[in-house]
């Protein structure tokens, strides 16, 4: 717990430096928060608040990560190998899933609108990023497809072609469950430090240290990142980080 404990600091001290640098020059560009009309009148005093704050929280789990990555496969221990290896389809897709919201972020400012990339086409593409997620886990990595039922404490196996649909159902479910629960200061960001927080506690549990690592990285992120998205927020993840986020939850 002592690496991970690590992983959270330097998490949160790599965040909060590439925020200092990162917000200036999202401010410089006028790469400003664009508000509903139709939403409440309050967030109307949000519009021009630099947005697409999630490229800091892309910067620092890369970072992170490839360190993180780096020190498990540089181990003689075959078994801290088998964690880097496993840590790699982890980081991607959660990165994969920010580049989605990172191209609707980019088209709704140039389009001056708060429409961005069209439903469809973002689903699909958080589709190829489930769907290539579930595959690589199954086909290369051969982690198997039991799930594990917490209320009657037993696990199942389900068949390949119920476990891929399965997975990618709760993958798209949930990154869009992080994308709506976004749009008041610190609100996401708040509430998937907390989860996160359980979700390593519970990679702790169970043995799993590429998720204890990942969920330390996410953790720092949040932490060095809410520190300038508190009320009033000085960025916003936008679609960018929310998308991120909720890739990494599932």
């Amino acid at each position: 717990m002592e690496f991970q404990t690590k992983i959270i600091v330097l998490s949160i001290i790599i965040s909060f430096i590439i925020s200092l640098f990162i917000i200036p020059v999202l401010r410089k560009l006028k790469i400003g928060q664009m508000e509903r009309t139709e939403g409440p009148k309050s967030h109307l005093q949000k519009q021009g608040t630099p947005t697409m704050g999630g490229i800091i929280m892309i910067i620092t789990i890369l970072l992170v990560g490839i360190f993180a990555f780096f020190t498990y496969y540089n181990s003689e221990n075959e078994i801290e190998k088998q964690v880097a290896t496993n840590l790699i389809p982890l980081i991607v897709s959660t990165i994969g899933f920010s580049i989605i919201g990172l191209i609707d972020d980019f088209k709704k400012l140039i389009g001056k609108n708060t429409e961005g990339l069209k439903p469809a086409y973002k689903m699909i593409g958080l589709l190829i990023v489930s769907v290539g997620f579930s595959l690589w886990i199954t086909q290369f990595l051969k982690i198997g497809t039991d799930i594990y039922i917490p209320f009657f404490k037993t696990s199942i196996v389900l068949p390949i072609w119920v476990y891929i649909p399965f997975a990618v159902f709760v993958m798209l479910a949930t990154t869009n469950a992080v994308n709506l629960t976004d749009g008041i200061d610190g609100l996401a960001t708040s509430v998937t430090t907390i989860i996160f927080t359980c979700i390593t506690v519970i990679g702790f549990i169970y043995g799993i240290k590429e998720i204890t690592v990942l969920g330390s990285i996410l953790i720092g992120t949040c932490l060095g990142f809410l520190l300038f998205n508190l009320h009033p927020a000085k960025v916003m993840m936008g679609d960018t980080g929310s998308l991120l986020l909720g890739g990494a939850i599932r």
